[in-house]
């Protein structure tokens, strides 16, 4: 009874390599992505067509300053690169077994926090400072 159990689930390590697959295709897609926006000119199709600057406007220049260890030019640009990107990473693993231990309730909790944290950094951003 416990062997028949046992081959319906996928076994652990099976689970993870799902999962690094899974999130190694979405980095390559947003790498893609990234290659399109330098070779059009068009960094963000949502301000370039309507003229309104998206929340995540400055989420780029932030992450190059990220990477470089400038805190103070990645937070100019956008304060809310990293609770957007940890709740991204949340969303995106939501189901996988990266995330397994964790109940849904704080799932959820880091998935609304930082999205609520970046939809407030907007509006504090576009009616004090407007968007670089």
């Amino acid at each position: 009874m416990d062997k028949e159990y046992r081959t319906d689930k996928k076994d652990t390590k099976q689970q993870w390599r799902d999962a690094a697959v899974f999130n190694l295709t979405m980095l390559a897609a947003a790498l893609g992505y990234m290659a399109l926006m330098v070779r059009t000119g068009i960094f963000c199709p949502i301000r370039h067509f309507t003229g309104i600057p998206c929340a995540g406007c400055g989420m780029s220049r932030a992450l190059g300053c990220l990477l470089r260890l400038d805190i103070a030019g990645s937070l100019s640009n956008n304060p809310a690169l990293v609770p957007c990107l940890i709740a991204v990473f949340f969303m995106i693993n939501r189901e996988t077994v990266i995330l397994s231990r964790l109940s849904m309730r704080v799932k959820d909790t880091v998935i609304f926090a930082g999205l609520g944290f970046t939809a407030v950094s907007y509006l504090i951003r576009i009616v004090f400072f407007g968007i670089p």
